[in-house]
């Protein structure tokens, strides 16, 4: 058996009798065992390549709370109710349409404190927590600080997240590169056997990749207006591709 490292791949061990590449990364834990000559049907290399593209941000996605405690628990209900209300119509006026506003769960329950090592309790709690979508940034940062300050009592603002709203041409670049990475890694497993690549025989995209969405914020803000800065996000694909030798 004879050891390489290969740049980015740690240690590698090449076994020509088994015909297999062991693949580790250095302080990491034992690695891979890619197989090379096994059944004809399945011999080859198996990569996994990964890409990813810049995307405009252009989607907001606004989550919401509204928070209500009162000794009863029908008086909590009706002002959170009343919140609620008054938020709805807040984003209305700021051209919101009803469709892009959804209610993501809704609670009513006593609430507890801790006093002196004993459960005592405070209050009840209504909870409701709503979901706003919106297309574009223009208007968002005065629409939240409108929420927090006209709205009422008992309204935070949870978080922001900024996403691309149409990643298709972003997806189709990452896919690409993803797949050029993918070609570049079994090109340089086969150069280290010194056997020829051939053909792909399959090829899948795995569904962990996509967009990352930027949160901004994940606390309650204040009345006064915070710009948001948009700028790009990244979309990542990852692909599983089997290629076969070029004599199979």
């Amino acid at each position: 058996m004879s050891s390489a490292r290969g740049q980015g791949l740690g240690k590698v061990d090449v076994n020509p009798g088994e015909r297999h590449v062991r693949i580790g990364h250095r302080g990491s834990r034992p690695g891979r065992l890619v197989a090379m000559d096994q059944a004809r049907t399945d011999s080859g290399i198996l990569v996994v390549g990964t890409g990813s593209a810049p995307s405009a941000v252009d989607h907001v996605t606004v989550t919401l709370g509204v928070e209500i405690i009162r000794p009863d628990a029908g008086d909590a209900f009706r002002t959170a109710a009343a919140t609620a209300t008054a938020v709805l119509a807040v984003l209305s006026d700021h051209g919101v349409e009803s469709r892009a506003v959804r209610t993501a769960d809704l609670s009513l329950g006593p609430r507890y404190d801790f006093r002196n090592n004993a459960q005592v309790l405070a209050g009840y709690q209504a909870v409701q927590r709503l979901v706003v979508s919106l297309q574009g940034l223009a208007s968002v940062d005065r629409m939240l600080s409108d929420l927090v300050g006209r709205a009422g009592e008992g309204v935070r603002i949870d978080q922001v997240s900024l996403t691309a709203g149409n990643p298709r041409d972003a997806e189709a670049s990452a896919r690409a590169a993803a797949f050029a990475d993918a070609c570049d890694k079994a090109g340089h497993l086969a150069s280290m056997v010194g056997r020829p690549l051939g053909a792909v025989r399959s090829i899948s995209e795995q569904p962990d990749g996509g967009m990352r969405p930027i949160a901004l914020m994940a606390q309650r803000v204040q009345a006064e207006s915070m710009p948001l800065a948009a700028g790009d996000t990244a979309v990542t694909v990852s692909l599983v591709v089997h290629f076969a030798w070029a004599e199979d």
